[in-house]
């Protein structure tokens, strides 16, 4: 969760990236990563997790970084620890789990440096962009929600359950979010 409200937060600030002209640029890029993955090559992959590393630190997004490593790499040392005991550990397996965290890293940097309304502008009204919005809209929510914790003396830290409190503000946020648009959607015939 940390790692979205941050990367929410980085889309308003705007660095050379945020320019409009670069969406297409980075639409591409991001087309890439995404092929990249029929090569089944980890050094490739490791190349593209290079790249995505390097272009959050020109964006000085060094604290998305570091919750990037941190939310990818205890569930895949997990796995990965649980297939090296049950004997089923291949190189395969290690490979995709590369490719996850380059396709991870590079998703998070297009979503930091890209405004929403560039989706709009871009993309049309779809249900990808919809689907976008609700969580733009759902994460502006969220970070008012420890913006304001914060305020009254609040601070995560590494408390787990400080952690666990905001996952529960954000399932509250949702369900709130879809039980309105769900009576908005049977307000218009939709059923």
């Amino acid at each position: 969760m940390g790692v979205l409200v941050e990367a929410y937060q980085y889309q308003y600030r705007y660095t050379w990236f945020h320019n409009p002209r670069l969406f297409m640029p980075k639409l591409a890029y991001l087309a890439l990563v995404a092929l990249v993955f029929i090569t089944f090559n980890p050094w490739i992959y490791l190349a593209f997790i290079i790249s995505g590393l390097i272009l959050l630190s020109l964006i000085k997004a060094y604290r998305l970084i570091l919750y990037t490593l941190i939310l990818y790499f205890p569930p895949t040392l997990l796995i990965i620890l649980v297939d090296y005991l049950a004997g089923t550990l291949t190189p395969l397996i290690l490979t995709l789990l590369i490719y996850g965290y380059t396709g991870f890293v590079n998703i998070v940097f297009f979503y930091a440096t890209t405004p929403i309304q560039q989706f709009y502008d871009y993309l049309g009204r779809n249900p990808l962009t919809l689907a976008l919005l609700m969580l733009h809209n759902i994460l502006a929510e969220l970070n008012e929600a420890i913006q304001s914790k914060k305020a009254r003396g609040w601070e995560p830290g590494w408390n787990l359950y400080n952690h666990f409190l905001i996952v529960i503000d954000a399932i509250r946020i949702l369900l709130i979010r879809l039980d309105e648009i769900t009576t908005a959607l049977r307000a218009r015939g939709v059923d």
